[in-house]
């Protein structure tokens, strides 16, 4: 808006004969040039309630699920049903290779003969399970099952003329709009079996594996060879991503006023992106200048989380006569939470894109070394009191981080530490800087990148009070 507001008022400076008409003209071109976002509005911000490709999204999103439980003997059999309707109303280009077809090359207006409507997306997901008892403290259980997830719908919905300014820009866009992608799919699969150990505890264990198709990633669309527009980049489906994994999980009944739940987890998810941009630098940055590389091979995913566990500690007073008074209902829960870091890839380059491959130098292959491992300790006290007949009132005090523990949650690429960005210890940094203006200019640099990146670390200790009334 300020650009805009800039650029109009230059332009009436350069041209002071200008009429209302001419300077209305200049703003909608200026819009148009910038790749506006207009649904249900015109170029000029006014609402637009006609059809065409102005029209405000009307996206409709249906499910429909149906399930049977059937019980033989000792089987249990659930058979279920999933039916997923999206219909994102968008549009797209007719043929993707002639981008001239949809919108003039030179001042990026639209051109509606070019564009159609995405097909609406239909698919049946079918479920299944079952279980049945080896022991009588033993069941075994497996389950298979498909399932359908649309992408964030932001980067559809971006604009039509954004779109065309991202075709117009050059070849390299980082975060390019995409336009009639699909849900991703996957499919699940899961074997375990529950033990019974004596009259209060259990123990379950479940394996697992998922198959993920059609996510996101960043490809080049070559046009074709008589288009005026160059190679352009899109988010298209094509990622598709591996996870198995364990689950360890250990459960004991409330035994004289303790009840203790407990799980651990043991998973590896590999996959071709762990985002849509993951392979957007290296897409972007042509080995010979020319060829453009696409990756497709499989690595460590890097939002994985190779080893996860939890351990929840609860001693509740029961409202028997025998408890006094000051005690009854009165809970203290713990909750204790580990993870191991996940995965990243050391490497040197530019402080700024040490993320794009671009402007970095991997040290070893991508995603081998992982983020430090991480503790939380909770605390939960509560009470409750009995108002009414159906009536209750629970006061808690919900402490999180109890000890204010200082995890690394993230980590800079180039020394694989949340602290240091590798920079002040360079010595280029030091000889030009540091050694003109002393230490307080470190300290003023380490000071800066830390509230630079605060994510790099988990929250402080945070203590809530509450209350909450339940009605039974």
């Amino acid at each position: 808006v300020a650009d805009l507001a800039n650029k109009l008022y230059t332009y009436k400076k350069a041209n002071p004969t200008a009429t209302a008409a001419q300077i209305e003209q200049y703003k909608i071109d200026q819009q148009i040039g910038q790749g506006v976002t207009n649904y249900g509005y015109d170029v000029s911000g006014n609402e637009y309630d006609g059809d065409g490709l102005y029209e405000a999204m009307k996206p409709v999103t249906a499910s429909a699920y149906i399930q049977d439980k059937i019980e033989y003997e000792d089987i249990i059999l659930n058979l279920g049903l999933r039916f997923d309707y999206y219909d994102t109303d968008g549009w797209e280009l007719v043929d993707p290779t002639r981008p001239e077809l949809g919108m003039n090359f030179s001042d990026g207006k639209l051109l509606e003969a070019g564009w159609q409507k995405n097909p609406a997306f239909k698919s049946i997901s079918p479920r299944l399970g079952f279980a049945f008892p080896v022991t009588d403290k033993t069941v075994f259980h497996a389950e298979w099952g498909k399932f359908v997830q649309m992408p964030a719908l932001g980067q559809m919905y971006a604009g039509l003329h954004a779109y065309a300014n991202n075709l117009r820009g050059g070849f390299f866009i980082a975060n390019p709009t995409a336009l009639g992608f699909r849900p991703s799919r996957t499919t699940q699969y899961e074997l375990g079996f529950s033990q019974q150990l004596g009259d209060a505890f259990s123990v379950d264990i479940t394996g697992y594996y998922r198959d993920i198709k059609d996510q996101l990633n960043y490809r080049i669309i070559k046009v074709d060879k008589n288009s005026p527009f160059s190679d352009y980049a899109s988010f298209t489906n094509g990622d598709f991503a591996t996870t198995k994994g364990i689950e360890l999980t250990f459960n004991m009944r409330r035994f004289k006023n303790v009840l203790i739940n407990a799980s651990i987890s043991f998973q590896d998810a590999r996959g071709t992106g762990s985002n849509p941009s993951s392979n957007a630098g290296i897409v972007g940055s042509p080995l010979d200048g020319v060829t453009v590389f696409t990756p497709q091979y499989i690595s460590p995913l890097a939002f994985d989380y190779p080893m996860r566990g939890n351990l929840n500690v609860d001693y509740r007073f029961g409202n028997d006569s025998d408890v006094p008074s000051y005690l009854r209902m009165l809970g203290v829960s713990a909750l204790v939470r580990f993870s191991s870091g996940h995965p990243y890839t050391l490497g040197t380059g530019s402080l700024n894109a040490e993320t794009d491959a671009r402007f970095r130098q991997p040290l070893e292959a991508l995603n081998t070394s992982l983020t430090p491992n991480q503790l939380f300790f909770d605390l939960r006290v509560d009470k409750t009191f009995q108002i009414m007949d159906k009536l209750s009132a629970n006061i808690y005090v919900f402490v999180i981080n109890l000890f204010n523990i200082k995890n690394e949650t993230d980590v800079h690429l180039k020394t694989g530490t949340a602290s240091d960005n590798g920079d002040i210890n360079n010595p280029d940094f030091v000889s030009k800087n540091i050694a003109n203006y002393g230490q307080l200019y470190r300290d003023a640099q380490l000071a800066f990148y830390q509230y630079n990146n605060y994510g790099n670390y988990s929250g402080p200790r945070q203590v809530r009070l509450g209350l909450r009334f339940e009605f039974n």
